[in-house]
């Protein structure tokens, strides 16, 4: 296969064929096309549709067949180079010529009929040709897998496209933890671990079938993660790559409007969480660029999410998947149950929080950024019931009692060995009689806010997991941001406060690639407090939050970056200063014309890091600096040394350079 070839243009395919995949095609940013070269399949996206000689990336995906070797061509005088950008660049020797990048070895995939990845390893290599008449690689193609590559064509009239593959900022090289894989981008070829063939994975195992499925989340998350880096940069690379990111997703969008995963069982169920993922990144998307075939999808989801309620007493509940949608789906859920008609709820409702107040933000997100005012009630009745239930209170000394032994199960190893005899048998008795016997006890009174300020996800399931501690605090700080609702107040102030000091954070990172996740939405939770309240001990725990991280390996939320529409709208989003040192980490918690910077140093170098700037990066004002303990810091000659382990934070005004 010639790679020329690839990004040849060709008739479109029937529109008939797939309406998602259409309305893709019609935007007038991206032209996508689904066409035959030779016995493989050639899915190309164009990035500037009315050139064909423009910047184009390729997937090319060989059937399952007969095992054979497959020759992989480019012509004339070319050079193999490593990309800082990750993966390979082929680089012609006269400049007039198109360059190309390959992200990702090329990939051998098992699928099945609804497109998840049963398993996959990089194909190997068997043999290469170089001559002044170009390049040449077989790739060995065993017959019971798919074959799938993808390259990019940099064309050469563009110089800037190469140019931004082959030197990265600081921001470009850090780690960005993805809010559904878990796992890190931490560079341009990253984003195409989780692109395969046109759609949007998660990148890693999901359990319990321990395999790789679609999810609109990570989509999400990818793409506040590029929409930052664009706004530091400039690059069009990071454009590109979002709007490939958009329009993948609307090209998975089934024709109910919703988006079907099939994580836990062979029924294609749809997990709604993932679903507003995609809701918060098309209500994005549209807000900044106003394109009609992001409205229509939007609207669509829309639509197949105010379908997937339950009616309690207090109002709409939103549904966590679509096996809660009857008694008989219920059966198939990988977890027990324990049903009931607590709250006046049907018995398939299991209650979830965190995704009936992430689905009711995106719907009002719908609601702000197109101005349809359909579901208006339903989004007063769902923030209602959101109201009830976090206000419920019932039985308070028995809860006091049995969090009083629970939260003693938080604290990490080291603490909990200093217990005194008595806490620690009764540390025993909590985790051992008293968490089996809470589904039974909520289901006799029912609520999910705990005395002390832990929060249980959900009402119906037999089981205790505190990983969801960080997402029921980020999405109810978000709630309180979108809704307005100074009635959350109190409830935040005390939930934040216990989750910070009662011993979780320091056991979550002792849980190394397992339950230290959680510290990824316990920044993004401090990240959207912080946001609305100017409390200096929020970005202290900021700080923390991103040592945590950075010691564990995961990486800064894609937030950090101050380019989450729904957090800060994109006409008041200011970019993220890049920093000369790539150990230097930023939160931008800018917001219009105020500006505010927290820079951490994660080292533990004596002479801590020099602050500076990348010649590109200052902005033209000067803020104010401060220390830890509030204290004026001042810059000699421009450079400021951050000590180890410690932070800086920089206010001022002046943002919104773009």
């Amino acid at each position: 296969m010639d790679l020329a070839a690839l990004f040849a243009r060709t008739e479109p395919q029937p529109p008939e064929a797939s309406p998602a995949a259409d309305a893709a095609a019609s935007s007038t940013r991206l032209r996508r096309q689904r066409t035959p070269r030779g016995e493989a399949e050639c899915l190309l996206d164009c990035f500037e549709p009315d050139r064909d000689d423009g910047a184009a990336c390729a997937s090319l995906r060989f059937p399952v067949g007969a095992a054979q070797r497959r020759a992989l061509r480019v012509v004339g005088g070319y050079e193999v180079r490593s990309a800082a950008a990750g993966g390979w660049l082929l680089v012609a020797a006269s400049a007039d010529q198109d360059a190309y990048w390959i992200p990702q070895p090329p990939m051998l995939r098992r699928i099945d009929k609804d497109g998840h990845i049963l398993s996959q390893r990089p194909a190997a290599m068997v043999g290469l040709e170089a001559s002044f008449r170009g390049l040449a690689v077989q790739i060995e193609h065993p017959g019971d897998h798919l074959l799938d590559l993808v390259a990019w064509r940099l064309p050469a009239k563009a110089p800037d496209a190469l140019a931004a593959l082959q030197s990265l900022s600081a921001l470009e090289q850090q780690r960005y933890f993805m809010w559904s894989s878990h796992t890190a981008y931490a560079q341009p070829a990253d984003l195409y671990r989780h692109w395969v063939h046109g759609h949007l994975y998660e990148n890693h195992e999901v359990w319990p079938r321990y395999w790789r499925v679609c999810s609109e989340l990570d989509a999400f998350a990818l793409y506040v993660t590029l929409t930052g880096l664009l706004r530091a940069t400039g690059k069009a690379l990071y454009d590109w790559m979002r709007h490939q990111v958009v329009f993948s997703v609307i090209d998975r969008q089934a024709g109910d409007g919703g988006w079907h995963h099939g994580e836990w069982t062979d029924a294609m169920e749809s997990h709604y969480r993932l679903h507003a993922g995609a809701m918060h990144m098309l209500a994005a998307h549209f807000e900044e660029t106003r394109d009609p075939a992001v409205a229509h999808a939007l609207d669509k989801a829309a639509e197949f999410a105010a379908s997937k309620i339950d009616r309690i007493d207090s109002g709409a509940w939103y549904l966590h998947d679509s096996l809660e949608l009857g008694e008989g789906s219920l059966q198939k859920y990988p977890f027990r149950t324990l049903p009931s008609r607590a709250l006046g709820k049907a018995p398939s409702n299991l209650l979830v929080l965190n995704t009936h107040l992430d689905t009711n933000i995106a719907m009002a997100r719908h609601r702000e950024v197109t101005g349809d005012e359909r579901h208006g009630r339903l989004i007063a009745s769902a923030h209602a019931s959101t109201l009830a239930v976090l206000g419920l209170r019932p039985a308070e000394w028995l809860y006091r009692l049995l969090f009083r032994a629970i939260a003693l199960s938080f604290l990490p190893t080291a603490k909990a060995r200093t217990l005194p005899l008595p806490l620690r048998a009764l540390k025993r008795i909590g985790w051992k009689y008293f968490i089996p016997w809470l589904p039974s006890i909520k289901r006799r009174w029912p609520r999910l806010v705990m005395p002390g300020g832990y929060i249980e996800r959900e009402l119906s399931m037999c089981m205790f997991s505190v990983r969801y501690q960080p997402v029921n605090l980020m999405d109810l700080a978000r709630t309180r941001r979108r809704f307005d609702e100074g009635a959350l107040d109190a409830l935040l102030s005390e939930v934040f406060g216990f989750t910070h000091d009662c011993g979780l954070t320091a056991r979550w990172k002792e849980l190394r690639g397992k339950e230290d996740d959680s510290l990824g939405f316990w920044a993004e939770a401090l990240y959207h407090l912080a946001l609305a309240r100017p409390d200096r001990t929020l970005r202290a725990w900021l700080a923390e939050a991103i040592l945590d991280l950075e010691d564990n390996g995961l990486g800064l939320p894609p937030s950090m970056l101050g380019a989450n529409a729904e957090a800060v709208a994109p006409s008041r989003q200011s970019p993220c200063p890049n920093p000369a040192d790539v150990r230097l980490r930023v939160v931008n918690l800018s917001q219009g014309e105020a500006i505010e910077w927290l820079i951490v140093n994660p080292t533990r170098l004596k002479l801590g890091l020099n602050l500076r700037w990348k010649a590109c990066a200052p902005p033209p004002f000067e803020p104010s600096w401060t220390g830890p303990a509030g204290e004026a810091v001042s810059f000699e000659n421009g450079v400021h040394a951050i000590g180890p382990r410690s932070w800086l934070l920089g206010t001022g005004t002046g943002g919104l350079r773009q």
